[in-house]
């Protein structure tokens, strides 16, 4: 559906000499930060004025990952219910093996009010054209 590079560095790695286990969270997001991107909005605002937050997560390590490595963060899936998006990720090394999966739990949340919100339409179209998504950064 989407995928971004992603190039592991130094602050990515912990006193072990591999990736730290908190990293996948901010894999994940920035996943999700791209892929709003493509649609021309962002976490803050993903239409209509109403934003997104985390409320749950999931994450299986499958493989260690080293500074240098170059990673593909694949989002594979968003199952949509009224007020929140399920992501499903995974994330794959160079030599196209999985290292990650793992999954958020979103939901459209309007800071204004402080309330959770309904998806808004205006998302929701852009998801329904259907496009595939490829993107490569840092």
């Amino acid at each position: 559906m989407f995928s971004i590079n992603y190039k592991v560095t130094v602050s990515d790695i912990n006193y072990g000499g591999h990736m730290g286990n908190e990293r996948a969270l901010i894999l994940f997001q920035q996943g999700r930060i791209d892929f709003f991107k493509n649609l021309n909005l962002s976490e803050i605002n993903i239409g209509d004025d109403i934003g997104t937050i985390q409320l749950e997560s999931h994450v299986k390590y499958l493989k260690e990952v080293y500074l240098g490595e170059v990673l593909k963060i694949n989002i594979d899936d968003i199952v949509l219910k009224k007020t929140s998006m399920d992501f499903i990720y995974s994330v794959y090394n160079e030599i196209n093996e999985k290292v990650l999966e793992g999954s958020t739990l979103i939901l459209a949340y309007n800071y204004e009010r402080k309330k959770v919100s309904k998806i808004p339409s205006i998302f929701l179209e852009k998801l329904r054209n259907g496009e595939k998504y490829e993107n490569t950064i840092k």
